[in-house]
Parts: C-alpha cells; structure tokens; sequence
C-alpha cells in the first residue's frame, strides 16, 4: 500500500469568490433576456477556503447555490449546497471528469467524497483568469492551481491518482463550517 496522503479541507476563510447559482435540470442562472452569445449570468460572493496537504496551501469553493430559476435573484441568502459538519472520507478517482463550467485542460479527473453522492474535488474556476462558475457544493480548487494540487498528491501519495484511489491511501478531512451567506455581486 502506497503512503496516506491527508487533505484538510478548512473551514477558514480566506476571502471571497464569485459563484453563479446552478442545478443539473436548468444549469447556470443567468438574467432573463439573456443569449448565448451573451449569457448574463447571476453572480454571488461566496468565502473562499484553505485547503492544505503536504507542505502546499490551496484555496477552493466549498459552498454553492442551486439555481431554482427565482428572479429577481435575492441580494443575500444562505448558500445552499456544499458539506457543512465535520467529517473524514476515503475518496475514489473519477478519470476523465471534467466540469461543465470550466474550460479543463489535460489534467481531468476528481476525488468521489461520499460514493453515491455529488460531492467531489475537482477543477474549479480560474479567478486569475475572469473566470466564473456554478457549484453545487464540491470542492473546487481554484485559480489554475488543480495541476499543481494533483501533482502535488501524486508525489506525497508515490503513484497516479488512480493507483491512490485504488488502494485507498487518500485522506480527507472536512473541517466544520456553517452554510456562509451569500451576497449578490450587482449586475453592471
């Protein structure tokens, strides 16, 4: 068996990020009158967490919105989809997964929190970039650094990350955190 690997997923705070409220069934919440050439989509500042593994800090999404189609979009509301308590899982790999909401790149792929449920880490939106995404409460590593974050698990874990997944050497702790508020970003 290859070493345990340990991802702490914090409840600190360590600023904000822009999330667009989303659901499967309607997908990104965007302005009524909006086209696809020009989607004008719903964005709420949510906090930003520290993630920490190894010697390496990274920041992510932990909490999102669903997207029920309300309009006018509310100016605060508590988030409504993500992992609030405490807990500790063994994650699966999941090759090939890209989100729908980022453009993805060669490194595809993401941990299955809980099996059965829709909670992963994954890519998420590279903020450095202007890049915006919807979250339905996975983790998201943000700005560009998922690579970064891989390797990084690779090199402590001594494999890919289909042999950790395999052999069940990865770690993750969610720290407690309560369902933050979010706050609609004014439409410009």
């Amino acid at each position: 068996m290859g070493k345990i690997v340990e991802v702490i997923i914090t409840g600190k705070n360590v600023g904000t990020v822009q999330v667009i409220p989303y659901s499967m069934a309607m997908g990104l919440a965007v302005y009524p009158g909006s086209t696809v050439a020009k989607a004008d989509p719903v964005l709420y500042k949510v906090p930003r967490y520290e993630v920490r593994m190894g010697g390496g800090a990274y920041e992510a999404v932990r909490f999102g919105l669903q997207n029920k189609g309300i309009f006018p979009p509310a100016e605060r509301l508590f988030c409504d989809a993500g992992l609030s308590m405490a807990q500790v899982c063994t994650p699966d790999w999941l090759p090939g997964y890209s989100p729908r909401t980022f453009r993805g790149g060669p490194n595809q792929g993401a941990w299955v929190l809980i099996p059965g449920r829709s909670f992963l880490i994954h890519e998420g939106a590279d903020t450095t970039q202007g890049e915006n995404g919807g979250s339905l409460g996975c983790i998201e590593i943000l700005d560009g650094l998922w690579p970064d974050f891989l390797r990084e698990l690779q090199i402590l874990g001594g494999g890919t990350c289909a042999e950790i997944g395999r052999q069940k050497s990865l770690k993750v702790t969610l720290e407690q955190a309560p369902f933050p508020m979010a706050e609609l970003v004014s439409k410009s």
